[in-house]
């Protein structure tokens, strides 16, 4: 089990304020305690919330998944899995499961097939949230809490718009 630092799980509570999730799909070797709190605050609103945990040995019942969530969280995962691997799990995460999810992992350290870049995330369309030093004695390790929203991945330009829809150029100059 990796022991991240105390701030990306502060993070990602607030994550979770915001996204208000009915159902969550936690991913890998992290004790979902940390959502204890999340939990009590929608059962003090009266609100549901479910929880759907996958712990890393038993990965393979992640390809039998076909349920929407509100939410994903991966934590403690890609640092066990080939990046082969981990950027299938991304692939229908995005695609199939959620409409947004939050990964954490560890950054360019380790075995070089498990070894994560940030150019290897930003290819999936993940923002940072932020980065984060181990709070033991390893301070060399560096940490990464990345989310993906289908909603803020792109922007409407401002051109594509009805008032310039077919010509800017010539709108107004004909009647067709």
């Amino acid at each position: 089990m990796i022991n991240y630092p105390a701030n990306l799980f502060f993070d990602l509570e607030t994550l979770l304020n915001v996204a208000q999730p009915s159902s969550i799909l936690l991913l890998g070797d992290t004790d979902p305690q940390f959502l204890q709190p999340y939990l009590e605050q929608k059962a003090a609103l009266q609100q549901n919330c479910s929880i759907t945990s996958i712990v890393t040995a038993e990965i393979d019942k992640f390809d039998a998944l076909d349920t929407q969530f509100d939410v994903g969280i991966a934590l403690g995962l890609f640092e066990n899995l080939s990046k082969t691997q981990g950027q299938t799990i991304l692939c229908k995460l995005r695609d199939v499961l959620t409409t947004q999810y939050c990964i954490g992992l560890t950054i360019g350290a380790g075995n070089p097939e498990q070894n994560w870049q940030l150019n290897d995330l930003f290819a999936f369309a993940l923002d940072r949230v932020g980065s984060y030093r181990a709070d033991s004695s390893d301070q060399s390790k560096q940490y990464g809490l990345f989310k993906y929203n289908i909603m803020a991945y792109k922007k409407t330009p401002g051109w594509l718009n009805t008032d310039n829809w077919a010509n800017p150029d010539m709108w107004n100059k004909y009647r067709w």
